[in-house]
């Protein structure tokens, strides 16, 4: 599903005018009756409802609501924030439509809090798509997001118009004493900031409201308004999009038409990195899983996977020349064999990471990148950047990167993640690799800019393990045939729902990654790749 910022709603706002011929008071007043029946739904009649309304298009949209709200019978509250500053034309129109109906708007003060409880809503309608999270907080509007915390503490309702102030709607990053809203309606279509972390916990239930523009015209963007060709696609992935890439299972299939996975890492004292990977990728329905351990875990790895086919790594330094080269051949064929390749689980520092990395990168079909092979590379990005862009170079597929945010750091020092979507762009398009940039709202990356949002998961994926199940499911997908970003798009998307699923019967807290895999059959089920 397609998701705007507050550049392609501006171009939106002014295709309306050049398609219609209509002003932009028509899509305020719609924008507003949407807010009405939404605020009906949550409160009774009878309610105080308390509106807070701007200087921009956001308080444009909240003057008409509080004056649709007030010719419904509700008892409205109107407090203008920036009583001062200048308003454009739609703006200052509904304000004055609302006085001129007799009723009353005076600059906010603590006061008009004091009987906000159960049974009343607080609107917020102070900034909208156009806040920027770079920008300087005003302090009123602190002070008035404190006050309204404060009241929802206490029972009452929030409804914020289109975003919660204070949240990006390019982004999702958030200020510190940003809105927090029980409900948000939106317009024309959802935003980044509603579907990207921190935004969409603040956010609460979002309704998007169509308010008489055409779907369709997100798809004439940037083309039909001039737009400057450097605005990239955001989606938020949906059911659909997984649907769409499941990997057909004919009733006489056998093992080799589902792919063969290669999970090369684990190291003393740590096969259980390994062990998950290797696990979520069988169970993901590739074919065959190969795992490559150190020989000192090798028993252990075989015991508690037998279905796996077994291959050891040397430990330490190459003792000779010759076992060098004998590890180089024995790459070359487990690479050659392999229709998709994980690895660096639980590798630490190993000699044999460091040595067949470069391998790896020019040699696989298809190469995920997890934990410790980004560390590898973080130790000389310029040497391993400029290897998987030779990859694409090449036309190989190109890697998957899967970093947390602490392993993207190390990637890219000076890159912030406050924009995550940016972030991941970012390093995609310095190594021409999909990045999936891990954490909530886990964002998928591809080299030419577009970037998908997940929708699923929760806090009970803060646990060691997590990641490893995910690295060994994009592989498993991919061997199955999946192109490369519908494979990692399609495995964060079930990797987050099998999360959900099994914290509905657990709980968050009680969750391990192996009760992630254990939920996939349920997840697939879900989505439509398993029979009900």
């Amino acid at each position: 599903m397609r998701v705007i910022g507050h550049f392609e709603q501006q171009a939106i706002d002014r295709l309306w005018q050049q398609r219609t011929g209509l002003p932009l008071l028509i899509l305020m007043e719609n924008a507003a009756a949407a807010v009405v029946k939404r605020s009906r739904e949550m409160v009774d009649p009878a309610a105080t409802v308390l509106v807070l309304a701007g200087k921009g298009n956001n308080g444009g949209d909240a003057f008409a609501s509080a004056r649709l709200l007030a010719a419904a019978g509700y008892r409205v509250v109107c407090r203008e924030l920036f009583p001062d500053a200048p308003r454009l034309y739609e703006v200052e129109a509904n304000r004055q439509a609302y006085l001129g109906l007799g009723h009353e708007i005076t600059p906010l003060t603590a006061g008009d809090f004091d009987r906000m409880e159960t049974g009343s809503l607080i609107i917020d309608g102070i900034f909208g798509t156009g806040f920027r999270a770079d920008r300087p907080f005003p302090e009123p509007v602190r002070q008035a997001s404190l006050l309204t915390a404060a009241a929802r503490q206490r029972g009452a309702l929030v409804l914020a118009i289109d975003i919660p102030s204070g949240v990006d709607a390019d982004s999702g990053h958030a200020v510190d004493a940003a809105f927090c809203a029980d409900v948000t309606v939106t317009f024309c279509h959802n935003k980044i900031g509603l579907c990207g972390a921190p935004g969409r916990f603040l956010a609460g239930r979002v309704l998007v409201e169509p308010i008489g523009v055409p779907k369709s015209w997100i798809d004439d963007l940037p083309e039909a308004i001039g737009l400057e060709s450097g605005v990239r696609r955001t989606y938020q992935t949906d059911v659909d999009d997984v649907r769409a890439v499941r990997p057909v299972r004919a009733a006489d299939s056998h093992k080799g038409h589902f792919g063969r996975v290669l999970v090369l890492g684990g190291s003393p004292g740590m096969p259980g990195a390994v062990l998950l990977a290797a696990t979520a990728a069988a169970r993901s329905g590739a074919g065959l899983v190969d795992v490559a351990v150190p020989e000192t875990i090798a028993a252990t790895v075989l015991a508690a996977r037998p279905e796996c086919l077994l291959h050891t790594l040397p430990e330490g330094k190459f003792q000779s020349p010759e076992q060098q080269t004998g590890f180089f051949s024995q790459m070359e064929t487990l690479l050659r064999s392999a229709s998709a390749v994980v690895a660096g689980m639980g590798a630490g520092q190993s000699e044999w990471l460091r040595s067949a990395l470069p391998q790896m990168i020019s040699g696989a079909g298809q190469l995920i990148l997890d934990a410790d092979a980004l560390n590898q590379i973080a130790r000389d990005p310029d040497c391993y950047f400029g290897l998987l862009r030779e990859r694409a170079a090449k036309g190989l597929a190109p890697a998957i990167l899967t970093p947390h945010p602490g392993e993207f750091g190390r990637l890219l020092p000076d890159c912030c993640l406050n924009d995550r979507q940016e972030a991941a762009r970012t390093l995609s398009a310095a190594c021409s690799s999909v990045v999936v940039l891990k954490g909530a709202a886990t964002v998928v990356a591809e080299p030419g800019g577009t970037a998908w949002i997940n929708p699923t998961g929760n806090h009970g994926l803060a646990k060691g393990g997590s990641g490893d199940v995910l690295a060994g499911l994009i592989a498993g997908l991919l061997a199955q045939g999946p192109a490369t970003a519908e494979a990692a798009v399609a495995a964060v998307y079930l990797h987050g729902l099998a999360a959900d699923l099994a914290a509905s019967r657990m709980g968050h807290r009680t969750i391990l990654a192996g009760d992630v895999i254990n939920a996939m059959g349920d997840a697939l089920r879900q989505v439509g790749w398993e029979p009900s």
